[in-house]
């Protein structure tokens, strides 16, 4: 008899155990704004844990921009791609979220190879940026930590990794929803 509780007893607290085990949050909605359902890249609650020196002020630039510029360096390939994802999550969802907030909202990219500045296709340009900055850092292009950090009108997102950017990237899209604590859901 003793052989048989004991296994049915391990089996319990097994299942019991995996129902216990926080599923992901990777999704949310915004009351206001229809059925829209804001998809996430990681668990919101791992983006949240991204170290960040001034959500409030970078919050306010996410009241109140219209144009963001974002800057990297274009020197490596790999953390291009990166930046390319990490920009793609980034524009599915802040568009759409200030269209419903009744503000459009543009991003105009640009980058750098050593002292040469470009904006898209190999157009060459001098800098001179009015609008907040978002300056994107990866593991090979001068990242050092994965943070969030405003520095007057510029938004630093760093990342470590591919997995680190996209938390940060994640991070930075919850702040401008006004988001900084998973009890803000």
């Amino acid at each position: 008899m003793r052989k048989i509780i004991i296994p049915l007893i391990l089996v319990a607290m097994t299942l019991i155990a995996g129902c216990a085990e926080q599923q992901p949050i990777t999704e949310i909605s915004i009351q206001g704004h229809g059925n829209e359902i804001y998809t996430f890249s990681n668990d919101i609650r791992e983006s949240l844990l991204v170290k960040t020196n001034d959500p409030e002020g970078i919050k306010a630039i996410g009241a109140t921009f219209t144009d963001m510029n974002v800057v990297f360096d274009g020197s490596n390939q790999q953390d291009n791609a990166y930046f390319r994802v990490v920009l793609t999550n980034i524009n599915a969802k802040l568009p759409l979220f200030y269209s419903y907030e009744g503000r459009l909202i543009s991003f105009n990219a640009y980058y750098f190879i050593g002292d040469t500045w470009y904006k898209s296709a190999n157009q060459t340009i001098e800098p001179n940026f009015s609008s907040p900055v978002l300056w994107l850092s990866g593991p090979s292009t001068g990242a050092k930590d994965t943070s969030l950090n405003l520095v007057n009108n510029t938004i630093y997102l760093s990342g470590t990794s591919y997995k680190n950017l996209t938390l940060a990237g994640d991070k930075l899209v919850l702040l401008f929803f006004g988001i900084d604590n998973i009890g803000n859901i």
